[in-house]
């Protein structure tokens, strides 16, 4: 006479461990996505803060502040009230690594357009666009292949993980960046 058992074969316990690695081996990769799209999107979201306070600022003051690496591109805006703080770029969130954070602190910047070269060659169709439409420069963050000056905008068509910068023209009908000297003085 045969015993009874309560236990689960081999062959059982080896299919529950083949589906949960089949599992894991789609949702992991759907995860890791997720996370750059989030980040993407709050890059995205950040850029467009940055150009409304940008906007008020050329109201109040007449200019933009200039391009300067660091904390110091953000002084005027935290200075007059339109920002608590320095808008930080999501993907260079712990790059502390890196001698390019180390001089752009993992912030956001303006650039005037006829300085970046990456966009005359690499995104003819969209420089001209932006420079015909009366945009004097970009704001832009890096995007999800981090690190070193911008090649060419983020594209997510390209691939989540695809080169390029999360790029923004900047106030419609202003030229270039100013030298506001104000700038580099901050609380």
């Amino acid at each position: 006479m045969r015993k009874s058992s309560f236990g689960f074969t081999l062959i059982e316990l080896l299919i529950v461990v083949a589906i949960i690695g089949i599992l894991a081996a789609i949702a992991v990769p759907n995860f890791l996505n997720a996370q750059i799209r989030a980040r993407v999107a709050h890059s995205q979201s950040e850029l467009r803060a940055y150009k409304d306070v940008q906007k008020l600022y050329l109201m109040d003051v007449g200019d933009v502040p200039g391009h300067y690496d660091g904390k110091e591109e953000h002084c005027p805006y935290i200075n007059l009230g339109y920002l608590n703080g320095p808008l930080t770029d999501p993907f260079m969130e712990g790059r502390d690594d890196l001698e390019y954070f180390k001089n752009h602190q993992g912030m956001y910047h303006n650039t005037a357009l006829g300085d970046l070269e990456f966009m005359r060659v690499n995104a003819p169709a969209l420089y001209e666009e932006w420079r015909g439409a009366g945009f004097g420069y970009l704001i832009y963050g890096e995007g999800p292949v981090c690190c070193g000056f911008p090649n060419i905008p983020y594209d997510a068509s390209n691939g989540i993980r695809s080169n390029g910068v999360i790029i923004s023209p900047g106030v419609k009908g202003k030229g270039e960046p100013g030298n506001n000297l104000a700038a580099r003085r901050c609380k």
